[in-house]
């Protein structure tokens, strides 16, 4: 596979469960609505953040944010990052629910040490989005917890070049959200209310979406991961909407880049930034950048 730079240089679940899955995969196998390109589409604002880079969608009432990715080896990146967490987000007006597959760079979780290969754990954690509080998490304890977690799911595992699935589910009128990676799978309980105005897909580098992460720029731009839809047959999209529409994320809403600044915000150091949508909008890879004024 060759990588391009954005410029363009080279560089086990209850039976209830599982039929909520299924039927969200074979909706997302459909590809409802008219080509990307749509007069509809349109591209958003820049979002900004400390911690996080990809895309988002916004726009619609989203049910399915998903997309297929051959996980990094992290130990190839410790000497910028600490770990890195593959990622998809459902955004409400009051709540995130935020998906994850993550691997440390090295045993300490921070930038510049010695490498170590480790495997990908999951975990979904559900914020608040106003006060950007944990309400509760897959992978805390006590009263912290998430309900209802399997514990399959807290011991899945996946070893890096391995290629994924990971997708977030809301199939009305049911009153959950299905978190899944391959077969590890986790239903989070949520209001048959629910409205999902945002969805995204992308790189975390730290424990939350808005954490700032100690980062160490690459001498040149280092593509990290790439999200792409699988190669046919099946023909799968990444979005769905509960009108029935159906694509890449260039397809028919607002498309915003997600980009990882130095302080969270439009003013500070590009860290991490995803390149250009391609494939008719379901591709992009997110890298890591290099300081100001580095050659590249």
């Amino acid at each position: 596979m060759i990588f391009r730079h954005p410029n363009g240089r080279p560089a086990a679940a209850p039976v209830r469960a599982a039929a909520i899955l299924a039927a969200a995969v074979a909706g997302a196998a459909l590809l409802l609505a008219a080509p990307a390109g749509s007069a509809l589409a349109a591209t958003g604002p820049l979002i900004t953040t400390a911690g996080q880079a990809g895309y988002a969608v916004t726009g619609a009432h989203f049910t399915t944010v998903e997309s297929w990715v051959r996980l990094p080896d992290a130990a190839r990146f410790a000497s910028e990052v600490g770990q890195i967490s593959v990622s998809a987000q459902f955004w409400t007006a009051y709540s995130v629910i935020d998906l994850r597959a993550t691997a440390c760079t090295d045993a300490s979780c921070q930038p510049g040490g010695r490498p170590v290969t480790r495997r990908y754990r999951l975990q979904v954690d559900v914020y608040s989005r106003t006060t950007e509080a944990l309400v509760c998490s897959t992978a805390a304890s006590g009263q912290a917890r998430c309900p209802d977690v399997p514990r399959s799911f807290g011991l899945a595992r996946f070893a890096a070049g391995r290629t994924v699935m990971i997708a977030l589910g809301y199939r009305i009128p049911y009153d959950q959200v299905f978190a899944s990676v391959n077969g590890a799978l986790y239903n989070y309980p949520v209001s048959t209310r629910s409205v999902f105005g945002q969805g995204r897909l992308g790189v975390e580098f730290g424990p939350t979406p808005w954490t700032t992460v100690p980062y160490h720029a690459p001498a040149t731009a280092r593509p990290l991961v790439t999200f792409d839809r699988p190669k046919p047959p099946p023909y799968a999209a990444e979005i769905t909407t509960a009108g029935g529409w159906a694509g890449g994320i260039a397809s028919w809403w607002a498309d915003h880049k997600v980009t990882m600044t130095s302080d969270g915000s439009s003013a500070g150091r590009t860290e991490a930034a995803p390149s250009r949508l391609s494939d008719d909008g379901y591709r992009f890879t997110v890298y890591l950048e290099p300081a100001p004024g580095a050659a590249s």
